[in-house]
């Protein structure tokens, strides 16, 4: 036959696609970003040695940190002078300072002379001092997502445009003196996935009480910025990394509702989301009104999860929330009835996940 008399429905032979391993890292992480959860990424990075190097990569390993419920271990609650709830006895000079990924840095001392960021599933710590000379220090702490590793940043009353960040890889602080924020009434900071921030404390704060002011540092830059928070002072809130919603975002209370707060195309703040959790859920308004529950904390949020405490204004009791702002309901709810009040700062803790492991080459042949 000869090439014009070819039939019409004869197929066309197609070319053949390229053998996977062709394939670049880049155009690899690509396409595992488009898988749809955790579970598809993990299956991925045991076909073989190179797909699991690229699957564990942290940039394509935290696109998934969204997709997954956050395994919370508990909450660890404190009192007002920082005692730890869970150990009062054998830390009764410890005072957990902040958490961030299964890691809590403690202070020891009145004048918090010792430093050490405590692993309580693996009972492990890291002993370090505060930068020389300083006192009266605010610190934070973020840990890697997918490693051991840590960072610890202090800023000090004292040295108003200079910041010291402590690195578990090199062991030592180092000052940076790129920062243009005086310190003089924050509280100690908080994670917000690559952010760490600071929230002035109003209650200290005489000049400006009617406004609100984050410090937030993005630890990647090094670049800090202030957000001028989008209600009254004294409300209770926290930050959170949300790529969903184009970066940094609110999440506030008001009255035992959850507001959602987001950036705008001009820059501004509006309400995304709001959630009246007395109305939306009925057995809460019960527990209001039995219990004198009042207050409304909100602790945390990581990914998709707003972490709470409603508590009494009588009672030692206190109830933790954690709501799925995403499908607006109560994921769990469970009851602290200790007999004493633990009124200081909480700290959801979160397990500490290991890197996805990657497959060695004798595998990929026996599953071949």
């Amino acid at each position: 036959m000869e090439p014009w008399e070819r039939s019409e429905s004869a197929s066309v032979k197609k070319p053949m696609a390229p053998p996977m391993d062709a394939l670049s890292d880049d155009l690899l992480g690509e396409i595992l970003r488009r898988l749809p959860d955790m579970a598809s990424l993990a299956s991925a990075a045991l076909v073989c040695k190179g797909w699991g190097g690229v699957a564990s990569d942290p940039v394509i390993f935290r696109r998934f940190l969204f997709l997954r419920t956050p395994p919370l271990v508990g909450v660890i609650l404190t009192k007002r002078n920082r005692e730890c709830a869970a150990h009062r006895n054998d830390l009764r000079f410890v005072a957990p300072r902040v958490c961030d990924g299964g890691l809590l840095l403690l202070s020891c001392g009145r004048y918090s002379s010792k430093l050490a960021v405590y692993d309580p599933l693996q009972r492990t710590a890291i002993f370090f001092e505060p930068p020389a000379g300083w006192h009266m220090v605010r610190y934070a702490i973020i840990a890697d997502e997918v490693g051991p590793s840590f960072q610890v940043i202090a800023i000090c009353p004292w040295h108003s445009h200079r910041f010291a960040v402590f690195s578990s890889g090199a062991g030592k602080w180092v000052v940076v003196n790129s920062c243009r924020h005086s310190w003089m009434c924050v509280d100690d900071g908080m994670a917000a996935g690559r952010f760490v921030y600071w929230r002035s404390n109003t209650k200290r704060n005489t000049m400006n009480d009617n406004e609100e002011q984050i410090y937030v540092l993005d630890t990647k830059t090094m670049v800090w910025s202030v957000i001028t928070a989008p209600f009254p002072a004294g409300e209770s809130y926290c930050v959170a990394d949300m790529a969903e919603h184009g970066g940094l975002c609110i999440v506030s209370s008001k009255e035992q509702c959850v507001l959602l707060w987001v950036r705008d195309i001009s820059g501004g703040w509006v309400v995304k989301k709001e959630v009246s959790l007395l109305n939306q859920f009925g057995y809460l308004k019960r527990i209001r009104r039995d219990e004198w529950m009042k207050r409304l904390r909100i602790l945390s949020m990581k990914a998709g999860y707003v972490y709470m405490e409603f508590w009494s204004i009588r009672k030692s009791e206190s109830y933790i929330l954690v709501l799925n702002l995403n499908t607006v309901k109560l994921q769990q709810i469970f009851r602290n009835n200790a007999d004493e009040r633990y009124r200081g700062a909480a700290f959801p803790f979160f397990l500490r996940l290991p890197p996805l492991p990657a497959a060695d080459d004798d595998k990929e042949l026996q599953d071949a």
